[in-house]
């Protein structure tokens, strides 16, 4: 092959992949609930992190019975911080929770929370209407919701 079929070759390769590269349609939009908690006074010692976790049904009481996932977990001591959780659409239980145990070993361990049907978590909510109220995610949609945790 000579040097100019070497080049026509690359040529029409580069053609191919850029026409192939153009047509992308891209990811699909995620849906779930995006916000803040603020905390106001002194965190409780007892709490190692914190978080946002969307439930399917609601059990104050036992809170692991429906958890479906929670958030990017929040380090004690801030005064506010963001979260994100992604979910399907459909109708939640969201409830802002501390962590009793060390971050890392809940995550490694939740599975294992779960099957004993006891999370080390500590509902943090202050208002009561919020823990009650079912939230509804839509398709492809992302809710802002922010909330006061009060220690």
């Amino acid at each position: 092959m000579n040097r100019l079929e070497k080049t026509s070759l690359l040529i029409c390769i580069y053609i191919f992949f850029f026409i192939s590269c153009t047509n992308s349609t891209g990811l699909e939009p995620v849906s779930g609930v995006e916000g803040a908690l603020t905390f106001y006074g002194e965190w409780d010692p007892e709490i190692q992190a914190a978080a946002m976790i969307a439930l399917d049904g609601l059990d104050l009481d036992n809170p692991a019975a429906h958890l479906v996932t929670y958030s990017n977990l929040i380090e004690p001591g801030v005064s506010e911080a963001p979260f994100f959780i992604q979910l399907l659409p459909g109708t939640y239980y969201l409830a802002a929770v501390g962590i009793t145990v060390d971050p890392g070993f809940f995550v490694a361990k939740l599975d294992s929370f779960l099957a004993a049907d006891e999370i080390p978590l500590k509902i943090i909510d202050s208002d009561l209407r919020n823990l009650t109220t079912p939230f509804v995610v839509k398709a492809q949609t992302i809710t802002r919701v922010d909330r006061g945790i009060i220690f």
